[in-house]
């Protein structure tokens, strides 16, 4: 089995309750021709609510090693756009230029590796069967590949991080499991009817990196002695925070 991890889903948590506001940039490129978005906010004290201020009249720019520009104008406070397709094996790199500071960042997006079904798998707990959502694929043998997910379950997000890559399973058919919580109790699993839907990314290593550090702090959990810090960005100038270029795709199910 490859690595895959669960966790959380909590993007920027601060050091402390005391933290100055950092810069937070949530940014995307996919391989679909979309509105592609950057969101800029700013953090708050780890035992605030999660609101997170946003940050307008910004200057924000992509450009390729292809030689292209894009310009992203702000549709909304904090929501910065542009219609763009990425392209596979091109390198975006972006800047943001906001309150005198210049914010750098670099991502290739990877080849498209195809999510051929999502399926149901049940598993049996202590005498009690647990459906549990299962996305296929075949990973490519040629190459190193990264992959980032998103379940929803009768449109609601679950709350769960899960990325994997292919250290160990090189070239292998995969069928990796996509828990679903709701919240913080306990659930039953996914119930007959259920509509679920997931979205898998072909991910760069430093955002598998990103989600992966996000993983290893939510599984010191909220009482074992450790301070709440940021996982490792790949942003220039100590923003938070991720700039993503990767592939989407989406497919849906209804339990039976």
């Amino acid at each position: 089995m490859g690595l895959c991890f669960t966790s959380c889903k909590k993007i920027i948590d601060v050091d402390t309750n005391n933290a100055e506001p950092q810069l937070v940039i949530e940014g995307n490129i996919t391989n679909e021709l979309t509105d592609q978005q950057i969101k800029i906010t700013k953090s708050v004290g780890y035992s605030d609510l999660n609101i997170f201020p946003t940050v307008s009249g910004a200057i924000v720019k992509v450009t390729d090693n292809r030689g292209n520009n894009y310009t992203f104008t702000e549709r909304e406070p904090g929501i910065y756009i542009n219609r763009m397709r990425g392209v596979s094996g091109v390198t975006y790199n972006l800047s943001v230029n906001v309150e005198d500071k210049t914010y750098t960042a670099s991502s290739t997006l990877p080849n498209r590796v195809k999510l051929d079904s999502v399926g149901v798998i049940s598993n049996s707990f202590f005498g009690n069967e647990y459906k549990v959502a299962t996305a296929y694929l075949v990973d490519p043998g040629a190459e190193t590949n990264y992959y980032h997910f998103n379940l929803f379950v009768n449109n609601l997000f679950s709350k769960r991080i899960y990325v994997n890559n292919d250290r160990l399973t090189n070239g292998n058919k995969l069928s990796i499991q996509l828990y679903y919580e709701e919240g913080d109790d306990n659930d039953e699993g996914l119930k007959a009817g259920d509509k679920i839907s997931v979205e898998m990314e072909c991910i760069d290593s430093n955002i598998f990196d990103y989600w992966y550090a996000l993983s290893q702090q939510s599984e010191r959990g909220p009482n074992q002695g450790t301070t709440p810090s940021n996982p490792t960005s790949n942003i220039s100038n100590n923003a938070l925070g991720y700039f993503s270029a990767h592939t989407y795709q989406k497919l849906n199910l209804t339990v039976q």
